[in-house]
């Protein structure tokens, strides 16, 4: 018999089966998969809370003005009703709707908690630069770096604002001489405000809504040092504020100077969160290699510091015999390594990773002490449920994205390898150091994965060398650099605490080696133009999906990577862009940025290059007449074989590139009988005040407009740019 002939009676009974089965009995067969799957997650539903919590903070933030708080918080009371009926109901079928109710309750209780936080930090913000005032109060933080200070003041007086205009804080930039002035003290100084800077590019990250939720409603520069004015009254608070921000600053003090270098910086700025001094060189070289988050209080710190506290102090009591038989040994070092985790949550200043990572440890230390499992994802769940209804902004803040999404991948991943893998049962040397290795690799394989949508979201670029650079530096970390930090920790109040410094600074000197030797390689960056929201977002709900749900459908949550990608490969890169002073426009070209002026809005030509795909490191920054004909009063461009843009710089020459470009920009105001004339779409400066920052896109002979107050909307953080 041949193979042809064969064939299809090795098929026929196949085929019978199949086609044997009735439409009803498929029916069936795929409604109770279905159910045994949601039976499935029916067991883990409460670690969904936050995904509901974040959908109802995410569609406060994005609406474009202010909504009606009296409605949801009446739509919160009713399903709050409505959540005690279903729950106490004996019938099924009303049992059912537990699901529905349950998430529709915790989507509205997070647009509340945003709508109540936005409320509750509410404070006026400069609407215009008041040039050099004399502005006095209580300053609150201070950063030290190699270029200056930049201190916070809780704002008593601005001179010449009425009380009820006046902002809450104003965040000064100092970069003369250093001064004595300390957290706490009453001071008066000179400078130069104005108003939270806006987005340089529509939908890039929004520094006033940022600072807005800080209290901090003007920024600027100092032109006189801080005189103090003597010691004002404090509430309890201001003065346990102020001891703590002292301490920090003394802190990172002793730090750099017992160990001066990039060294020493960065591990000031892991112990007291002040990041400051670190030189933009290192911050490169770990962005670009993936350590970048060596520099962020996050989980890897916090679990270091805590752990070691938690079984040095086990390993202690257990050395003692009367104690380790009569007393609950574990549950002391799970106590001491709570207190040690919430001293360093102070020291650190509280961060958004620093914030994530406590909860955690501290659920699972109290986990310890309650005799249950340590680490879950319902922890992650809990951390991320207390932040969102405390600091619902966090939302928004690559921080918190990218630590929550790092540390579900990792608990996702290793929970489905811990139900399917076989234990390794050797216990050698180097069965041990290879386990080991092989989880440090699979954990920075993971986080990579899991942050890669952030980091390319928000910052167009990914290391593409991660893994050698955290295989390399990780070790350092857990075994020389952490410990030998808690050891000068130890001993700094007795003042031997130099040597351990300089031992840990010396560690990171050699972490800082090898990224700069990892970044040199060829292609160590990726670097993309800027992604859609879409894109980030169709990426976040697929990987939770995978991530929490655990019935087979959960690789349904694959589908967001061809969908994602769809989005970024039809998403079209801005052929123009033009600078929120309304002063400044960049064209983009073959691999650089083209600018009318290059020492003007560096910031946002930064931006302007991430945004178009180009390395801002790298790509080169020329002027528009280096490439187009330009004149005193002006430049003309092609953005296209059929677009032409001028650049206008005095109006006697507006009618003419009126009559001959399709785009007008011009840098000063442009009177409104001027504007009846011009046949092009104009965009002068005052239209910029008005509407932020721009981008234009061009296909063919269309043009598309986009601003930065169109994304924005009219909301309060957005009060000056109205």
């Amino acid at each position: 018999m041949t193979v042809e002939t064969a064939r299809p009676q090795i098929q026929r009974p196949i085929v019978r089966a199949v086609s044997g089965i009735s439409v009803a009995r498929w029916r069936f067969l795929i409604s109770q998969t279905a159910l045994l799957w949601a039976r499935t997650e029916l067991r883990r539903i409460s670690i969904w809370s936050p995904v509901a919590i974040a959908i109802g903070a995410g569609a406060y933030f994005g609406l474009k003005q202010e909504p009606q708080g009296h409605i949801a918080v009446s739509a919160l009371a009713l399903l709050i009703l409505v959540a005690v009926f279903v729950t106490r109901a004996s019938s099924s079928r009303i049992a059912l709707l537990k699901i529905p109710v349950f998430t529709a309750l915790l989507t509205v209780l997070g647009f509340v908690a945003a709508d109540w936080r936005t409320e509750r930090v509410f404070a006026p913000q400069l609407s215009r630069d008041l040039g050099i005032r004399e502005i006095s109060g209580r300053l609150e933080t201070l950063e030290v770096g190699d270029n200056g200070r930049r201190i916070v003041i809780a704002l008593d007086h601005i001179e010449g604002i009425p009380p009820a205009q006046q902002p809450a804080k104003a965040r000064i930039t100092w970069r003369g001489k250093a001064f004595d002035t300390l957290p706490g003290d009453h001071i008066t100084l000179r400078a130069g405000l104005s108003p939270p800077p806006p987005p340089v590019t529509p939908g890039g990250f929004d520094f006033a809504r940022q600072l807005y939720f800080y209290r901090i409603g003007a920024v600027g520069y100092a032109v006189t040092p801080p005189m103090v004015d003597g010691d004002a009254p404090r509430t309890i608070g201001q003065h346990l504020a102020t001891k703590i921000e002292i301490m920090r600053v003394e802190m990172f003090t002793r730090i750099v100077t017992k160990a001066p270098g990039e060294g020493g910086a960065i591990i000031a700025a892991i112990v007291t969160g002040k990041r400051d001094a670190i030189s933009e060189r290192a911050e490169n070289v770990l962005r670009d290699t993936g350590l970048a988050h060596l520099l962020a209080i996050s989980g890897l710190h916090m679990g270091l510091a805590t752990g070691l506290v938690f079984f040095v102090v086990r390993g202690a009591l257990a050395g003692i015999g009367p104690i380790a038989l009569r007393y609950p040994i574990k549950k002391w070092a799970a106590v001491t390594a709570l207190l040690s985790g919430a001293f360093y949550l102070v020291l650190s200043g509280g961060g958004w990773s620093a914030r994530r990572a406590f909860i955690m440890a501290a659920i699972m230390f109290i986990a310890i002490l309650v005799d249950r499992r340590a680490l879950s994802l319902r922890n992650v769940s809990v951390a991320a449920v207390i932040i969102l209804l405390t600091t619902p902004e966090a939302l928004f803040h690559p921080g918190f994205q990218m630590s929550f999404a790092a540390v579900t991948g990792l608990i996702a991943t290793y929970e489905w390898l811990a139900s399917h893998a076989t234990p390794d049962q050797r216990f050698g040397f180097i069965a041990r150091l290879r386990r080991y290795l092989i989880a440090l690799a699979a954990t920075d394989i993971i986080a990579a994965i899991a942050t890669a949508p952030y980091a390319l979201y928000h910052f167009n670029r990914v290391a593409l060398y991660s893994l050698p650079a955290n295989m390399a530096a990780m070790p350092l970390m857990g075994f020389w650099i952490v410990p030998t930090a808690l050891v000068a920790l130890l001993l700094s109040p007795v003042g031997l605490d130099g040597w351990a410094w300089r031992l840990s600074a010396w560690g990171m000197e050699i972490v800082l080696g090898i990224a700069s030797e990892v970044a040199s390689w060829r292609g160590a960056v990726s670097v993309t133009p800027q992604w859609p929201l879409g894109a980030m977002l169709a990426l976040t709900f697929g990987g939770v999906w995978l991530c929490l749900a655990r019935a087979p459908w959960r690789l349904a949550g694959l589908l967001a990577i061809p969908i994602a990608s769809i989005m970024v490969g039809v998403a079209k890169i801005p052929a123009m862009f033009i600078a929120p002073s309304g002063l400044n426009a960049g064209i983009v070209t073959d691999g650089e940025i083209a600018v009318y002026k290059t020492r003007k809005d560096r910031f946002a030509i930064g931006r302007w290059k991430e945004a178009a795909g180009l390395d801002p490191l790298s790509a080169k920054t020329s002027v528009l007449k280096e490439h187009y004909p330009c004149d005193e009063w002006g430049c003309v461009a092609n953005l296209s074989p059929d677009v032409t843009v001028a650049f206008v710089t005095h109006k006697d020459s507006l009618p003419e590139d009126c009559a001959r470009a399709d785009i007008v920009v011009a840098f000063y105001p442009v009177r409104h009988m001027d504007k009846e004339g011009c046949k092009a779409r104009l965009i002068d400066r005052r239209a910029v005040w008005r509407s932020g920052a721009h981008t234009i896109f061009v296909d063919g002979e269309k043009v598309r407009l986009k601003t930065a107050n169109e994304i924005r909307g009219q909301r309060p953080w957005t009060a000056a740019a109205q």
